[in-house]
């Protein structure tokens, strides 16, 4: 195998890979939902969210401009 596909195979399982923990994630969610209330849940997820999507962006920022350089 050439060295594209196998970088297309490796982009592929870590793609899955971050999939598997989302999908264990999700029922504890729910299950703290029903826990703490609804709209406290709620506050806290999109605060989680928030903080999350920052993380993600710097970090492909960071990729972005090690890779331009």
């Amino acid at each position: 195998m050439d060295e594209s596909a196998l970088r297309g195979r490796l982009d592929r399982i870590e793609r899955r890979q971050r999939l598997v923990p989302v999908l264990l994630v999700v029922p504890y969610l729910v299950g703290i939902a029903e826990l703490i209330g609804v709209w406290v849940a709620g506050v806290l997820y999109v605060a989680a969210s928030l903080v999350v999507l920052v993380i993600v962006v710097v970090r492909r920022r960071r990729e972005r401009n090690t890779a331009g350089q």
